[in-house]
Order: structure tokens, then sequence, then C-alpha cells
């Protein structure tokens, strides 16, 4: 492998993760969120304050945002 090529390959890697960290500045969404002091809780067992508190920090630009909002229309739908 040449030089040059090692280069480009270091650059493509810190293009990548500098991308992913724009997009995803709260990782990627699943159902387990990772609360501010490192814990993870699953969205399931979020109260809907905590969830509607979440949902204001990362904004509906955000794919958690729409992760956050499907759990409350799931509670929502399980009352109904």
């Amino acid at each position: 492998m040449s030089f040059l090529s090692d280069e480009i390959s270091m650059w493509d890697d810190y293009k990548a993760d500098y991308y992913f960290a724009r997009d995803y500045p709260f990782g990627v969404p699943c159902d387990e969120w990772t609360k501010r002091d490192g814990t993870k809780i699953k969205i399931s067992d979020m109260t809907d304050a905590h969830i509607k508190n979440c949902m204001r920090i990362v904004g509906e630009d955000d794919p958690w945002y729409w992760q956050f909002q499907n759990e409350l229309r799931r509670r929502r739908n399980e009352i109904h």
C-alpha cells in the first residue's frame, strides 16, 4: 500500500467520523437512551415526562425525536 493511499484512507475515516457525529449527535436511535450520568434506560421504562424532556433536548430534526414520539404514540394506543 502506498503512502498516498494511506493518507486518503485516514482522511476518509476522519470525514466519516465527522459526518456521523454531525448527523447523530446523540448516537443512533435504538430502544435504549444513555442518560447524563452514563447509565442506559429503555425508552419503554421512561416516564412520559422524561421522554418529552429528551425530545426537547434532541429537537425535531434528530432521529431520536421520532423514536421518542413513536413510544408516546404506542402508549396512547394501548390506553384506547
